[in-house]
């Protein structure tokens, strides 16, 4: 980890302030997502973090500030000349964690197991970027281009196994929790290394005297120097608060209804309504329920008495004949 405090920024061992506390923004960015992602796939919420757009973004804002960081560091720390043992040490250190991470998430996922996310990422980019150390800056932000453009210009079926995955050029991608791959992401850590030539070659901004006093600046510039350790240890405590807090709290009633409606909305269209038809009937059955004091939270539960299963029949019934044909009504 580079090592830069203000004025003693042509020293040799330094931390520039800004950057801790721009990683501990990032870390924390981190763990509110993943806290939203738990509570989403605890029905504790009505979003759907893995497909909501804005969710989407703010993830891939999270994961290229990291990136940015790498190459903005790897720049830092060679401004005296490449240092083999710290650079090999952190190196090591990444590796495991990413070693961890995937061997983690294959034993309770390992259908969406962890093979390629954020630290394996950092890893294999972190070598990747040592030849741009010392390139021609241009050279560097064209290299950068070509690899945040590459998914829209060579992805190809012939990427679509796990051999070729890791480069993100496929056209079908893998199903995993964490996938971050060297195209568009090394572009990223380029675009990283160009600001930190920029701003090396100009120790005379108040970028470099800022001493991020204060305590919100400490805290985060804390949770930035030790961002690895927050990154492998968050999701589990998450996980276990949940898992003990979730049976208590009961699902949401909005996160059951939208599920229902995607459910019926899935099952309409598989029978072969048109889209329009089916989002009325999703809708109407959803509305109903949800008038129905409790039967949500029963279904989410599983716990729907007799009485309310009657209901729930009750509703299909009334919602397939208001907007549905009759004729192929019964398959939905």
């Amino acid at each position: 980890m580079v090592s830069v405090t203000g004025s003693q920024a042509t020293g040799r061992s330094f931390r520039l302030a800004a950057i801790d506390v721009a990683r501990g923004i990032a870390i924390l960015a981190m763990v509110v997502y993943h806290l939203a992602w738990d509570l989403s796939a605890n029905s504790l919420i009505a979003v759907d973090v893995s497909t909501d757009v804005g969710w989407k973004i703010f993830a891939r804002l999270i994961a290229g500030t990291f990136l940015a960081l790498v190459g903005f560091n790897l720049v830092l720390a060679s401004r005296n000349g490449f240092r083999t043992g710290p650079y090999f040490r952190r190196l090591a250190i990444i590796i495991a964690a990413a070693a961890v991470v995937g061997a983690g998430t294959y034993w309770f996922q390992p259908d969406s197991f962890v093979f390629f996310g954020i630290l394996h990422a950092i890893a294999l980019t972190s070598i990747l970027a040592l030849p741009f150390l010392r390139a021609p800056v241009w050279l560097t932000l064209i290299v950068a281009v070509f690899f945040l453009a590459g998914p829209h210009v060579l992805a190809s079926p012939i990427f679509n196994s796990y051999w070729w995955y890791w480069l993100g050029l496929a056209t079908d991608p893998p199903i995993t929790v964490d996938f971050v791959p060297i195209f568009p992401w090394f572009g990223v850590v380029l675009a990283g290394v160009a600001a930190g030539r920029f701003v090396l070659a100009h120790l005379d901004w108040p970028l470099w005297h800022w001493r991020g006093e204060g305590a919100v600046a400490r805290f985060l510039a804390l949770a930035g120097r030790w961002s690895l350790a927050i990154y492998l240890i968050h999701q589990p405590i998450l996980i276990g608060i949940l898992m003990v807090a979730a049976p208590l709290i009961g699902p949401s009633e909005a996160a059951l209804a939208a599920q229902l409606r995607a459910e019926y909305d899935a099952s309409c269209a598989l029978a072969g309504y048109e889209q329009g038809a089916c989002d009325a009937y999703s809708r109407c059955i959803v509305t109903a329920l949800s008038a129905e004091e409790g039967i949500l939270v029963s279904a989410g539960q599983r716990q729907l008495s007799d009485a309310q299963l009657d209901r729930w029949q009750v509703i299909l019934a009334e919602c397939r004949a208001k907007h549905l044909p009759p004729d192929v009504s019964e398959g939905v």
